[in-house]
């Protein structure tokens, strides 16, 4: 059972008090919550508190000074069901070093068997951290600032550079990055209600950023070699890889409310396994204790202080490096699954490659469609017609087929670029090209088979030349029969 854990940097703050007050508020919202009592609230002085109630809620707290300055606070609090469960948050809040650092805060939540048999849960995001946002705790996340609304781009250079940051892994260090593309200007495949509930529930756990317009996806397109996501579709981008995960809604999913809760899910689990920095509660602990040594060294004498903790430290030492081997052994694999989730997403894959994401899909779609004509005449049978007429029905034509039909019309637009454009434009779509004199000459990558080579002139050609040109290509990548989506059935 993969716990919930998050972390992400946090505005700095002289104010002790300030972390103890938003979790106590929190605890006090919690249904059926028993620990908290107007005695036990005055014991939140102390640089270490426990609390207990009848019902086994527990609440341990404690506080980290140096000297004169506190360094971190972190909190342990169990809450047990009646279902033999016991749900355990922790967070620690841990101040920078100095002002080139940032203030870190770290959750991880957890759903524990209490009896034998009990049945786990995975835990949802704690709504303390909601609550921290909602009170402007958030800090900058490099480019990008924690908060639980979406970042809307603008059309402009600063915005697209943005863009090609998120896209290459280089605009965040701590948190996923969902992009949101656009279909045209101000208009997405989801709602803007849609947009901001996705921003809102994934508010410390990843950024919601936003495409403006259409334009802006082409010239982002143009930037990227074609690596960005586009025509409405959603990606996840990982700090220091970039989009690892692409969502294409009609493809892959039928609904909206599909895309968003699986982009949900699948964010907030790469979260997770993403390496912590912060501390967690048994690193606070960790350091508590190395600061009560110090304090009670005249109790004991010194060999043999010196020693009880030597042994200890030894084997904290020892558990924890192997507990981060094993940690990052997992995460490292959670990544590569899941981006191997993306590449294996397509069907028939072992076919070849894709010179378009869902090519595939929509050749079988031809292919239905192609049988169907002849079906009468070669007397198929009625069960064989009817899975092709549902595959024709419910299977979707790829976004990313319109996308490149329109790439190619505006490749040809104008016979001055058409060479250039159309050279650049292909060679993202699986060519490589050998200028020859007057022409240019395009043939297939390995893996691509049944491409032919194509030619383009040089040249400039009249604007009837273009549109021949432009059709020539459709009919060589063998995209311009490919079936529209059918609503109805027939």
């Amino acid at each position: 059972m993969q716990p919930f854990a998050t972390e992400f940097p946090v505005k700095h703050s002289e104010n002790k008090a300030a972390f103890p007050a938003e979790v106590v508020a929190w605890i006090k919202g919690i249904r059926n919550s028993e620990v908290l009592t107007a005695a036990s609230e005055r014991e939140f002085d102390g640089e270490n508190v426990y609390l207990v109630a009848g019902s086994g809620e527990e609440l341990r707290m404690r506080a980290l000074k140096h000297e004169s300055d506190w360094v971190a606070i972190g909190f342990q609090h169990d809450m047990p069901d009646d279902q033999g469960r016991i749900w355990r948050t922790e967070a620690v809040l841990r101040r920078s070093k100095d002002d080139t650092d940032q203030d870190l805060i770290r959750f991880r939540t957890q759903c524990l068997a209490k009896r034998p048999g009990a049945f786990l849960e995975t835990p949802k995001k704690p709504y303390l951290v909601k609550a921290l946002l909602k009170d402007n705790w958030g800090g900058f996340d490099k480019d990008i600032e924690v908060c639980d609304e979406p970042l809307w781009l603008e059309d402009n250079g600063d915005d697209l550079a943005l863009a090609k940051l998120i896209l290459d892994g280089h605009a965040t260090k701590w948190l996923p990055v969902v992009y949101v593309s656009a279909t045209g200007r101000n208009r997405w495949r989801l709602t803007e209600d849609q947009i901001n509930k996705l921003a809102y529930d994934l508010g410390g756990v990843a950024h919601v950023v936003v495409e403006p317009s259409r334009n802006f996806s082409i010239r982002l397109k143009d930037a990227s070699d074609g690596r960005n996501v586009y025509n409405g579709a959603l990606g996840i981008a990982m700090p220091h890889h970039g989009f690892i995960r692409k969502f294409f809604l009609g493809r892959q999913f039928g609904e909206v409310t599909d895309i968003t809760e699986i982009v949900r899910s699948t964010a907030t689990r790469l979260r997770g396994f993403m390496p912590s920095v912060g501390w967690d509660w048994t690193e606070l602990q960790e350091h508590a204790l190395r600061d009560q040594r110090t304090a009670l060294r005249d109790a004991i004498s010194q060999g043999e202080a010196d020693q009880l903790f030597d042994d200890f430290t030894k084997q904290l030492s020892d558990l924890q490096e192997e507990n981060r081997r094993l940690t990052e052994q997992l995460n490292s694999q959670a990544v590569i699954d899941i981006t191997k989730e993306e590449q294996d997403s397509g069907i028939f894959r072992s076919i070849g490659k894709e010179i378009y994401p869902g090519e595939i899909t929509d050749r079988l779609r031809l292919a239905a469609q192609t049988a169907l004509s002849v079906a009468e005449a070669n007397g198929i049978d009625d069960r064989t017609t009817a899975v092709w007429k549902k595959i024709l029905n419910h299977v979707r034509r790829s976004p990313a087929l319109d996308e490149l039909l329109a790439d190619i019309r505006r490749a040809t637009k104008d016979p001055k670029r058409m060479a250039d454009a159309l050279t650049s434009l292909l060679q993202r779509h699986g060519y490589h090209a050998k200028s020859e004199n007057k022409h240019i000459r395009l043939e297939p990558d390995e893996g691509y088979e049944g491409l032919q080579n194509l030619t383009l002139p040089k040249t400039p050609s009249d604007l009837r030349a273009t549109m021949n040109q432009r059709k020539q290509i459709e009919r060589t990548l063998g995209i311009n029969k490919i079936p529209q989506n059918v609503d109805t059935e027939s």
